[in-house]
């Protein structure tokens, strides 16, 4: 084979490989730095199965890191910029990352690896199988990448990765801070939090003899039957979680059909840190009814957690309890609101993101309806999307001018009988 067509094969090649791992990491990267609390979320459930426990701060740094060292590498990879230097750092997160996916694939600890968010779920073996492609890939790109031209030259790649790191670390700060700005998610902006088509039906659990058996309330069972528990029908878990009071009765019918709208504060996980917002959650609750939204809170803990966390914050609102991971899919954040009007969710924050005066005494309608952006409708990453696309081909067509590239290149100062020398050999290069 002449060696011309080794050379486009090897070209190709290296291309094929840049844009494949480059895509993975940029893909991996970009999921979770749009959604750091899922990440938060993933990290410690695998801290918990090892029995760790770091503090949340600590966890939220590793995490918007991790996002954004992955979203630069595969961008690095993807435009061949920093060749062996990029090629190393995915091999070094692959030195990591491929003997944890052997132990998830063996043990499955977790359902899923959380590679790639809510974005993309794949299985823990097709996770092992991804790792083993990219290693070897990586692999090839620190052999034979440097022996091929990238797309930026070397010396304005610094740019490429100061806009790059910048593009993910803004993604985190907002995600984390206000809410995702693309929600993967159930319960999406514009829809409903509960099914309209479903029908609320409840079974009722009966013991004889020790075999169990389930009787619907038209259906029931003599007396020689004893009542152990109630469920609920697919159809009515279909409608979305279930919202129960004290008695254990699910309101979320109720809230579902209510005429008015309803600010839900959701607290997925009750603690201490939320007495400092309780006067403020009060003062919105009345804020609220003032301007004929209704104020439901609901709560992440039953029993004696509850009552724990109603006594000290002494909410004047409905509260009410609801599974922990339904609310962590609902919105982000330790504390949020997500308001919904005429049955569909209009927008969800966290709570310190809120950012409204709560005059009671001027009409300034229902600030809630017109006072409040969504973040994740999708207007705010695509402008923040275009501004980084639009950087990286300004870098390019900056490469492109040698006057321009030449600012850019630290030179010696020349002596006076190798001035035009020097000047010829740079246009050469």
């Amino acid at each position: 084979m002449k060696t011309a067509v080794k050379s486009r094969i090897c070209t190709a090649a290296v291309w094929l490989a840049r844009i494949i791992t480059g895509a993975t990491f940029v893909i991996s990267g970009w999921a979770k730095a749009i959604d750091p609390w899922g990440f938060i979320i993933k990290v410690e459930e695998y801290l918990t199965v090892w029995g760790l426990s770091f503090p949340r701060e600590v966890v939220l740094t590793g995490c918007v890191t991790l996002a954004c060292i992955e979203f630069c590498t595969g961008v690095m990879l993807a435009t061949g910029s920093l060749k062996r230097f990029s090629a190393m750092t995915g091999l070094a997160m692959m030195a990591v990352m491929l003997p944890l996916t052997v132990y998830i694939y063996f043990a499955d600890p977790v359902s899923d690896c959380g590679c790639f968010g809510d974005f993309i779920v794949i299985s823990n073996g097709a996770t092992l199988l991804k790792n083993i492609v990219l290693t070897a890939l990586l692999v090839f790109l620190l052999i034979k990448g440097p022996l091929v031209r990238g797309l930026y030259p070397a010396p304005i790649q610094w740019l490429v990765i100061t806009v790059t790191f910048a593009f993910p670390l803004w993604l985190s700060f907002v995600g984390y801070n206000v809410q995702p700005v693309v929600d993967f998610r159930p319960y999406k902006l514009g829809q409903p939090l509960f099914s309209e088509d479903s029908e609320t039906q409840e079974l009722y659990i009966y013991e004889k003899n020790g075999k169990r058996q389930t009787f619907t309330l038209d259906a029931l069972p003599d007396s020689t039957w004893t009542f152990v528990d109630m469920e609920w029908t697919a159809s009515a878990a279909e409608r979305g979680f279930q919202i129960l009071d004290k008695d254990g009765n699910d309101v979320g019918p109720e809230l579902a059909n209510a005429d008015v709208p309803v600010l839900y504060l959701v607290i997925a996980e009750p603690d201490m840190q939320f007495l400092s917002r309780a006067h403020y959650v009060n003062r919105l609750n009345e804020y609220a009814l003032a301007h004929g939204v209704e104020f439901v809170a609901l709560v992440g803990a039953t029993g004696s957690a509850l009552d724990l966390w109603t006594e000290l914050t002494r909410p004047r609102f409905p509260v009410y309890t609801v599974e922990d991971t339904a609310l962590k899919q609902l919105v982000r954040g330790d504390g949020a609101l997500v308001y919904v009007s005429g049955g569909f969710v209009r927008w969800k924050r966290t709570l310190q993101s809120m950012d409204i005066s709560l005059s009671l005494t001027e009409d300034e309608g229902n600030i809630f309806e017109t006072g409040v952006e969504a973040v994740d409708n999708g207007r705010l990453h695509s402008a923040a999307l275009g501004i980084y696309i639009v950087s990286l081909i300004a870098i390019y067509m900056l490469s492109l001018s040698p006057r321009m590239l030449r600012l850019f290149v630290r030179r010696p100062k020349p002596d006076k009988g190798n001035a035009g020398e020097s000047d010829t050999q740079f246009k050469k290069k």
